[in-house]
């Protein structure tokens, strides 16, 4: 057996206080949940998703018997078997079969749940034993603290997926935090891939950046809605939906609600398209002629793995 293994290095959000960092994660589930529980949000009706209803896009949100995530995460981090995850989209669509009989109140529960536990977590003092220790995740090894905060992310795009059924717009702060964790785990990678670079993220209200060095990386707030190195202005709904997959690249780029600074640059980012296991559009990216390619490549393969990195 291997045994625990500590991340070594900077590694953004995980260098922050984990009692800080289980406030800002539990007031996201706490949002999401807000969304859900609407009386305007009809979970029957299609989602954003193909072929998913509301209720089909919570079912893989919550926590069910067979498919206990915060647990196998932990039990990753303790025991050091850090083998990379398999590709989520077989899991998931078998989770969402095997409850497909479930109510709407049923899957609320569960996401209720799955809340509730990683608030536990949080609060039985286990995240300050072993936050910095590293997990397995479908973007490779990461620490317990980078994995469930950028369940924000996951959070945010998918509440957001739900409007089709009638809900509100998502808080604020929730769409923020799904920034922060897109921003974050990038931040991983590009330290991962051995890429040196300060990247930025940001909306009309600031943003987020990361910096990555042979020390790992810092995620910090980004303090003004504009970019004076490398990095992409929007709102913060364009930027959740481009790296998702729900927006055009191209699209957002000829409507200027996207601006890219320092295109080029964003090449430098290829490798972790190459090195991170099952990360989507490294071939595309490999071929790239232009610094178009380069950041739908980087923002579409991070922002869809990422909203999968659970299983």
């Amino acid at each position: 057996m291997v045994g625990p293994v500590p991340a070594s290095g900077r590694t953004g959000v995980a260098d922050s206080d984990p009692s800080e960092i289980g406030r800002e994660i539990i007031t996201c589930w706490d949002e999401f949940l807000d969304v859900v529980r609407d009386p305007a949000t009809d979970l029957s009706r299609r989602s954003r998703l193909s072929g998913w209803s509301g209720r089909e896009v919570l079912v893989h949100l919550g926590h069910w018997d067979d498919s206990p995530v915060l647990d196998s995460l932990v039990a990753s981090a303790r025991t050091g078997a850090l083998d990379d995850s398999a590709p989520p989209d077989c899991a998931n669509d078998a989770l969402v079969a095997a409850h497909g009989d479930a109510t709407n109140e049923q899957v609320v529960a569960a996401v209720e749940e799955g809340r509730d536990r990683i608030a536990a977590f949080f609060d039985s003092g286990e995240a300050a034993e072993i936050g910095r220790l590293l997990s397995r995740s479908t973007v490779g090894p990461l620490p317990v603290l980078s994995l469930l905060h950028a369940g924000t992310y996951e959070l945010a795009v998918h509440a957001l997926d739900l409007a089709p059924c009638g809900a509100p717009r998502p808080a604020t702060h929730l769409l923020d935090r799904g920034l922060a964790a897109l921003i974050d785990v990038t931040g991983s990678l590009s330290a991962r891939a051995g890429v040196e670079i300060t990247l930025a993220g940001t909306t009309p209200d600031g943003g987020w950046q990361f910096t990555s060095g042979p020390d790992g990386w810092t995620t910090e707030r980004h303090p003004s809605a504009t970019v004076d190195g490398v990095g992409v202005q929007a709102s913060v709904t364009d930027l959740l939906d481009a790296s998702s997959g729900r927006a055009s690249v191209p699209q957002l780029l000829l409507t200027r609600r996207l601006h890219v600074a320092q295109m080029q640059q964003w090449m430098r980012l290829a490798p972790l398209l190459e090195d991170v296991p099952g990360l989507p559009g490294g071939g595309a990216l490999r071929t790239a002629v232009h610094g178009l390619s380069g950041v739908a490549g980087v923002a579409g393969g991070v922002g869809r793995v990422l909203g999968r990195f659970r299983r």
